[in-house]
């Protein structure tokens, strides 16, 4: 059998890293050279199943995809969109209760773009999003330059290049558009993973670092330059509230609320100490980065 090859650090190119978390026989390494943490599951470029093959029904469980992340979508949409008009494509926009929460919204138009089939059909039957398309959004047709607003909700920690469908994007942004990305954050993900091993081991069926989807998991200096290489401006880190659960679940059982205590604490504290350090440690569990597209891009994949 021929030996596995040396995995590369998807920002560098550097075969030199050190093993930092094993998650369930998986390896999850750090780049020596940059700092990058990515996963060495071998999944598929464009993994279509994440939310199953048949038909969806809603229920309990969508409480998670749902109700628990109103907060965060709806400080986002105070923050980025209330009194303002214009375009907005959701890209990976899953089960569609993002879009689904701004249909009150005034003066937007909204789009959505999934691999999903079982996912879009969701989206379009259940929740009436008829501006909602299946397939990748290099495929879709979408007019260049005509979206004001573009949003990756846990979209790029899932792609092992996301190289192409980051310079695509570029190209769909209005002048003055803004691109948003909401990714974990590497170095808390890393702690919080450690923390519970520490504390209970390694068991079949918890989330640790999801080694198996979450194929590279992010700093604000990694992502930072993977979006200025793929043609964007130096983003902006901002603060929204957490999802209202964990791990798939609500905050509905006794479980939940009190680990949705622990994360809203977290993120509280989070926030502190990012202004104490003059906005230089960040040490919430996910990452929101705002950015725009540069005049002049270098081209996809310089380093």
């Amino acid at each position: 059998m021929a030996p596995s090859p040396t995995p590369e650090c998807l920002l560098c190119r550097s075969t030199e890293h050190s093993v930092v978390f094993v998650e369930l026989g998986i390896d999850v390494l750090r780049c020596r050279a940059c700092g990058h943490v990515f996963s060495t599951f071998e999944g598929e470029e464009h993994y279509d199943g994440y939310f199953g093959h048949g038909r969806i029904q809603a229920g309990p469980r969508h409480a998670y995809w749902n109700e628990a992340h109103e907060r965060m979508y709806a400080d986002f949409a105070r923050r980025f969109l209330a009194g303002r008009s214009g375009r907005l494509l959701d890209v990976g926009c899953g089960l569609g209760y993002f879009l689904a929460q701004l249909r009150g919204l005034a003066g937007w138009e909204l789009a959505g773009c999934e691999i999903s089939a079982s996912a879009v059909e969701f989206a379009q039957t259940r929740l009436g999003l008829a501006g909602v398309r299946c397939g990748q959004v290099q495929a879709a047709g979408l007019e260049a330059a005509s979206f004001d607003v573009i949003t990756l909700w846990d979209v790029v920690e899932h792609l092992k290049k996301p190289d192409p469908l980051l310079a695509h994007l570029r190209t769909l942004l209005a002048p003055g558009g803004i691109l948003f990305l909401h990714t974990p954050n590497a170095r808390a993900q890393l702690f919080k993973a450690r923390l519970k091993r520490r504390l209970g081991g390694m068991r079949p069926g918890t989330h640790y670092l999801e080694a198996r989807d979450h194929l590279h998991l992010y700093s604000r200096a990694t992502l930072a330059r993977l979006l200025e290489r793929c043609g964007f401006e130096r983003p902006t880190f901002v603060h929204l509230r957490p999802i209202q659960g964990v791990a798939g679940q609500s905050a509905a059982d006794g479980t939940g609320r009190l680990a949705t205590a622990a994360k809203n604490a977290w993120y509280h504290a989070a926030r502190l100490l990012h202004a104490a350090s003059g906005r230089r440690v960040d040490v919430s569990p996910s990452l929101f980065a705002l950015t725009t597209a540069r005049r002049s891009p270098r081209a996809p994949g310089a380093t």
